[in-house]
């Protein structure tokens, strides 16, 4: 595989904006990539959403612009509703652009942790939950910012499908994964939804089992693709390993499986998403890890990795390739952890990451690369 890379906006100086979450998907009008991406001003702190397009494949795009609708809200005592971890997908049914990301607080400059992930929350119980809209052939947004709603959720402190793919499936259908919490217990779990889909509306038809991890916050941002007869998930956690889980119809998991090489090592990677591509009739996966040079780097985000997926489900050391490779600044370097891959035809791909540079008041470049078999 080929791969080469671009800077696409350019703020390491600080004097312009540090765009970050960059997602794309790519639709069926030639060289035409949509992306949603939002400015970084701190650890979990977001602006309001913006898109940005390409015309030429994603050698250049437009200025980004702010997505209607998407702007934090006021609730009182200085706390604002954002909207994060937005991905967008196409389906080529409808000629539609379905995007899904998760609200968010913020006050006082930075993320208001009310889930009291990070430490006990005293404030406000608010509960964190999906967001989507619909952009139609026409580029115009026909709904936007609309709680998504599933069964059996209605007692969750947090459910959201932030940061995650989804698998679209015959006309009509979407498979879609979430990570869901209670009130006042850290842990995550991670379960799976089929939901109608017609280009207008969004509707839950059943949900699958749940997927458990008691360590720390358990499982998040988990991803979904459907790979010849089965149905693989790939997820997050916290406790030094990345997670897959495989079903026949998208919905009924398997158990937990950590991520390993074919020559039975474990894929050693700390609290970091996971994405898939699949390339050519091959089936890849993009992390992070701990390469035995990179313990400096914040959970080890750089360099990005993608590697091929073998029949059994195990990561073909040999296929290993670098996305984006470590930079190094001194006793640090930009982390390259909240990426996502968008497939531009049955060779070529590109892959879109926000440098973290949290060592640097998070003033970074936004980054593009192009993979091509």
């Amino acid at each position: 595989m080929n791969i080469s890379s671009k800077i696409i906006w350019s703020n390491r100086s600080g004097d312009q904006i540090s765009w970050f979450h960059p997602r794309a998907c790519v639709t069926d009008n030639p060289g035409h990539i949509f992306m949603t991406l939002q400015r970084i001003g701190g650890s979990d702190f977001y602006g309001p959403l913006h898109q940005s397009v390409s015309f030429d494949g994603g050698h250049s795009w437009s200025n980004p612009e702010p997505v209607p609708g998407c702007q934090w809200k006021p609730l009182g005592n200085g706390i604002h509703e954002g909207i994060c971890d937005v991905v967008p997908e196409y389906h080529a049914p409808t000629r539609t652009i379905l995007a899904i990301g998760h609200n968010v607080y913020y006050k006082d400059g930075a993320l208001f942790d009310s889930l009291g992930d990070w430490s006990a929350n005293t404030g406000p119980q608010l509960n964190r939950f999906p967001v989507w809209g619909i952009q139609d052939s026409e580029g115009k947004w026909i709904i936007i910012r609309k709680k998504l709603e599933i069964p059996e959720c209605e007692n969750c402190m947090i459910y959201s499908c932030g940061s995650s793919q989804r698998q679209f499936q015959g006309k009509d259908e979407v498979l879609i994964p979430f990570t869901c919490g209670k009130s006042g217990i850290r842990e995550r779990n991670v379960f799976s939804a089929l939901f109608h889909y017609d280009g207008k509306e969004l509707t839950c038809i059943r949900r699958g089992n749940t997927l458990h991890l008691p360590f720390r916050r358990g499982l998040l941002e988990p991803s979904i693709i459907r790979w010849k007869d089965r149905c693989l998930l790939t997820m997050r956690a916290e406790d030094g390993c990345g997670y897959r889980a495989e079903s026949e119809d998208g919905l009924t998991w398997q158990k937990l499986t950590p991520w390993s090489f074919d020559d039975g090592n474990i894929l050693e990677t700390s609290t970091t998403q996971q994405h898939f591509l699949e390339l050519g009739g091959r089936l890849f996966l993009i992390y992070t890890r701990n390469a035995g040079t990179n313990s400096h780097i914040w959970r080890f985000r750089a360099p990005l990795y993608i590697t091929e997926v073998n029949d059994d489900f195990n990561l073909v050391r040999s296929s290993e390739q670098i996305v984006f490779p470590m930079i190094p600044e001194g006793d640090k370097a930009a982390g390259m952890g909240n990426f996502h891959p968008a497939k531009l035809d049955e060779r070529r791909a590109i892959v879109t990451v926000g440098e973290e540079r949290y060592f640097q008041e998070y003033h970074g470049d936004t980054l593009c690369a192009m993979l091509q078999l």
